[in-house]
């Protein structure tokens, strides 16, 4: 007998007369149903009567053959025709890989291509290659993880790389390091650079002149301007002029001095690709390809002495700076620069010092006496005149000065000597300074240091465009030394406690009076640029800013009046931003410094300031004291910097009797955040440069024996 199970299973097996005693069980292995009832009936019907073909229920067949032919194969039925023997009334879109059961999709789901555990235990006992249903359960979840895995993955690399970053960004990358340095065996006392776009770069050291490329780190050409001949020279030359003397100077000083002479002759400007260098009445231009001599033009010569005419410092030596008047700024920053011992000794010192140059001045013949103030009221002649050429915005302006009567103000600087002096009584360590204080006091009042001239005569000033006739352009007098700016599209002329504001057609526009009178411009001789900001005049917007010695005034620009005063004194230049916002470079200082301005106090601190004020109210926006003033603003890159050079080199001054006394020579260098004065990085070196230039995030330093330039990040 043959049967076929609605599963689609066929079976065969012999029908025996014992069957009706004892009926038989038969599940079908395939799917497991249960037939009994139907073989049981067919036995008996086969013993009794002929059998009939028996449709089995589910809408399956079950036939019955007594011949021993083969099946004939049965036609399956499509997936979606049969419904899923587990979910009633479900569409069977697939059948079991290992049985052929028809199975839906929420079996695949669980089970993927089989319709149970168990099809599946044996399909992978057979080794079957069965694919793996992308839908199941199982599969969904591992590849959710596998995904959840990756993402969690990558952002772990994101995170250590970003952390990684950041360390490597805050602690090097955003802080300055060396991309280039040249060293010198010769030391050299002047110099100048420039960044050419981001990758050459162009030098002067002394008398050596050179471009290089940043990128191979290589010199493109190096050229030594002054020859060996010429230090000669000059050296000779300082020596015999130096036999004279009654305190003979030692050949390696002289030979400093020669140098200084001939290298501060020298000025590096370079405009694109055109490098000058301007020496005496000439200015050269080198070719930016071979570094050869170019074209050679004439222009006024530059005023170099060597000297610094803003007073003396602190000197131990009785030949240096001898009998001038001291610098009190520069005499407080030496003394407190010098270390404790040498603080403590500090009076004996000044006491040798001030012995011995009353004994020099004794063996010249030429004891130093106070000098004798000029007259008050004098008139001049007239004939004392000056004319100036100044460029500037808008063209080339003639700018005539003519004396029309000399007044110069003697007026006292410095407070009345102490009633009790310091050396009275106990002498402590305690007091050291006050009696340094009352010594180097005393040597400025016999230098004649305790007086100050100030200029109030009369000046007669005519300013017009080059080339116009003499009676055109504006032409009025003045109270004090007369100074043109040239602005962009004003011109203002400032002389003592007065402003005068022109138009381009130097026609009068306002004038205004000032409480203090306002300080010279002061700007770099090489570049042309302030080191320290821009001023005393400064025009931005529709706002003209102008500082005196103790107040800062914005005034409104068509009309003159003031919109605002800061008092601040000590300011010595201005700086703006994107915005407008004004960063003002001042000082500590009180209105005493200007009336005492000769009085020196070594234990007095005049703390740089630097200010954000803003330019609608003048309201100041935050303050800070960074150790220096700001000498560079560009977007939201700000440099606040501070150097100090003792002047004191071993190797030459051995025998100083500050040798082993002074502090070092540093350069320190801050970033500050535009939006709060917060310290973003300090940099600083042990030494003292010569010239300092900054072009966004490279840094030019120029020192003695070296040349760097300094990189680094910004965002």
């Amino acid at each position: 007998m043959k049967l076929q199970c609605p599963c689609g299973a066929k079976y065969a097996f012999d029908l025996a007369p014992e069957m009706l005693a004892n009926p038989v069980s038969f599940l079908c292995p395939a799917c497991g149903a249960d037939h009994s009832a139907f073989i049981n009936e067919l036995v008996r019907q086969e013993f009794s009567a002929p059998a009939p073909e028996i449709i089995l229920p589910v809408a399956a067949r079950l036939k019955i053959s007594h011949e021993e032919k083969p099946a004939e194969p049965v036609q399956e039925s499509a997936p979606v025709s049969k419904y899923c023997s587990k979910h009633r009334g479900v569409l069977a879109t697939e059948k079991c890989a290992e049985c052929g059961k028809p199975i839906c999709p929420q079996c695949m789901n669980v089970f993927g291509y089989f319709c149970s555990p168990l099809c599946q235990n044996k399909a992978d006992l057979q080794g079957k290659n069965v694919p793996i249903f992308a839908g199941k359960n199982s599969e969904v979840e591992s590849r959710f993880w596998r995904k959840m895995g990756l993402v969690f993955g990558a952002a772990a690399v994101l995170v250590l790389g970003a952390v990684g970053f950041w360390g490597w960004y805050q602690f090097y990358g955003s802080r300055p390091h060396e991309i280039f340095s040249q060293r010198f065996d010769q030391k050299s006392f002047y110099g100048g650079s420039q960044m050419v776009g981001k990758a050459q770069f162009v030098f002067l050291h002394g008398g050596t002149l050179a471009r290089v490329d940043l990128k191979s780190k290589k010199s493109v050409w190096t050229h030594d301007l002054i020859s060996k001949k010429e230090y000669d020279d000059a050296t000779a030359a300082e020596i015999q002029a130096d036999s004279g003397s009654s305190y003979r100077s030692s050949a390696t000083k002289l030979e400093k001095f020669a140098r200084k002479h001939l290298e501060g002759g020298l000025a590096l400007r370079v405009d694109g690709e055109k490098i000058w260098v301007a020496r005496g009445a000439k200015e050269v231009r080198y070719d930016w390809a071979t570094g050869s001599v170019a074209e050679e033009q004439k222009i006024t010569p530059r005023d170099f002495s060597g000297a610094d005419d803003s007073g003396g410092g602190l000197s131990l030596n009785p030949n240096d700076d001898s009998g001038k008047p001291l610098d009190p700024d520069k005499v407080a920053a030496q003394a407190q620069n010098l270390k404790l011992p040498a603080q403590i000794a500090l009076p004996a010192l000044l006491a040798n010092s001030q012995n011995q140059q009353r004994l020099l001045n004794e063996l010249k013949g030429d004891p130093k006496t106070k000098p004798v103030a000029a007259k008050n009221n004098s008139t001049d002649s007239g004939e004392n005149s000056m004319a100036t050429l100044i460029h500037g915005n808008g063209g080339d302006f003639l700018f005539s000065v003519r004396l029309l009567e000399r007044r110069m103000v003697t007026r006292s600087a410095m407070k009345a000597p102490p009633k009790k002096s310091a050396l009275e009584g106990d002498v402590s360590q305690a007091k050291t300074m006050e009696i340094a204080n009352e010594t180097l006091n005393e040597m400025q009042r016999n230098a004649g240091g305790d007086t100050i001239e100030e200029d109030e005569s009369r000046y007669q000033v005519s300013v017009r465009k080059a080339g116009e006739p003499e009676t055109a352009g504006w032409t009025g007098e003045v109270v004090g030394p007369p100074e043109l700016h040239p602005l962009k599209t004003v011109n203002v002329l400032t002389a003592g406690k007065g402003v005068v504001v022109l138009d381009k057609e130097n026609k009068k526009v306002w004038t205004a009076t000032l409480t203090y009178s306002v300080p010279s411009a002061a700007r770099d001789d090489e570049s042309g640029i302030a080191q320290f900001g821009d001023g005393p005049c400064v025009e931005r917007g529709n706002t003209l800013y102008v500082f005196d010695q103790a107040v800062l005034t914005a005034f409104d620009l068509s009309s003159g009046n003031a919109r605002w005063r800061l008092p601040s004194v000590g300011v010595m230049g201005l700086f703006f931003d994107a915005q407008d916002n004004v960063f003002v470079n001042t000082t500590s200082g009180s209105p005493d410094d200007i009336k005492y301005s000769r009085q020196i106090d070594v234990t007095k601190t005049t703390d740089a300031i630097v200010q954000k004020i803003s330019p609608q109210t003048g309201k100041i926006l935050w303050t800070v004291k960074p150790g220096g003033h700001i000498s560079y603003v560009a977007g939201n890159i700000i440099y606040a910097m501070q150097s100090y050079d003792s002047g004191f080199d071993s190797e030459e001054d051995g025998n100083d009797l500050t040798d082993g006394l002074q502090k070092k020579d540093y350069f320190r260098l801050v970033r500050l955040d535009p939006k709060n004065g917060r310290e973003l990085w300090t940099y600083e070196q042990q030494r003292a440069p010569s010239s300092v230039r900054f072009s966004d995030t490279y840094i030019e330093l120029v020192f003695k024996k070296e040349v760097q330039v300094l990189k680094y990040m910004a965002f």
